[in-house]
């Protein structure tokens, strides 16, 4: 499937401010199951990229100069695999292991702790972990907690979305990060896109739990997108993997002066699905 894909960013303050960094993530990944056909990202002042330890590319700007406006627009178009399902082989300099490390938005809890037990069993261990039981953390976490827009911020923990019972694909994915944690299992964040309808953000949030022993005998990364029940398919476009929504956040900035801030975000996402081949062709 070809996705187009058009990411606006537009940061408006009350009066100029004298100073400004963005941190974006909003280059996407080019792995197994995704390849990047033409892509751009226009925004304003000094430019300068690296690829981070988790393997995105990461894009900072600066502006020196007073300013009372910052736009930034990337787009471009991205091919999937036409599969759900698929297993990544693991793809960064941070190992898998790191991805049971609990970060403060996915800090345990006794709810949490018992929202594991329920799904996964008391005892189990990680290298037990196979697409069953990380299929069925996710449906007891879909059921756990609905997804209702504007319900929480990005500042919002895996513990008190629970609590609530309603979040947005955010909650969800730190959520299930949080349980799979609780049990020792490798499972990280992926920020990107969805090709959906007008019930959800064309931004999106799922992870990817990691499965010990794969096809090839050798441990893989399985996709879930959690908000919709379902293994991870080809509608999906990666952005960013990590811990959690702090190391995949689209775009994170800072800024000197300015007063009050508004800020507006525009996404489009429009799909293409392969043409099949002529009889002629076959």
């Amino acid at each position: 499937m070809k996705i187009d894909i058009v990411h606006e960013t537009v940061y408006r303050y009350t009066v100029p401010a004298s100073y400004s960094l963005q941190v974006m993530r909003l280059w996407p990944r080019a792995d197994a199951g995704q390849h990047v056909l033409h892509w751009s990202l226009e925004a304003p002042g000094r430019r300068w990229s690296q690829v981070d330890a988790f393997g995105n590319v990461v894009t900072m700007t600066s502006l020196v100069e007073p300013h009372d406006e910052i736009r930034a627009v990337a787009r471009g178009q991205v091919e999937t695999q036409g599969r759900r399902g698929l297993l990544r082989a693991h793809d960064s300099a941070v190992p898998p292991l790191a991805f049971t490390l609990a970060t403060r938005l996915t800090a345990g809890a006794p709810s949490l702790e018992g929202l594991a037990a329920a799904a996964l069993g008391k005892r189990h261990a990680p290298e037990l972990a196979s697409r069953e039981s990380l299929e069925a953390l996710m449906q007891a976490v879909f059921e756990r907690v609905a997804y209702v827009p504007g319900a929480t911020d990005v500042h919002a923990t895996a513990h008190e979305a629970l609590e609530q019972g309603e979040g947005v694909c955010q909650d969800m994915a730190h959520v299930f990060l949080a349980c799979c944690r609780a049990r020792g299992i490798p499972a990280r964040y992926v920020s990107g896109y969805i090709l959906t309808d007008a019930q959800h953000a064309a931004s999106h949030a799922w992870v990817e739990g990691w499965l010990p022993r794969s096809r090839d005998g050798a441990g893989a990364w399985l996709g879930l997108d959690v908000t919709h029940n379902r293994l991870a398919g080809p509608e999906l476009c990666r952005l960013a993997v990590g811990r959690d929504y702090a190391d995949a956040s689209p775009v994170r900035g800072m800024h000197v002066g300015g007063g009050g801030e508004e800020l507006h975000v525009r996404v489009a996402v429009v799909g293409t699905e392969p043409e099949a081949p002529d009889a002629a062709d076959q």
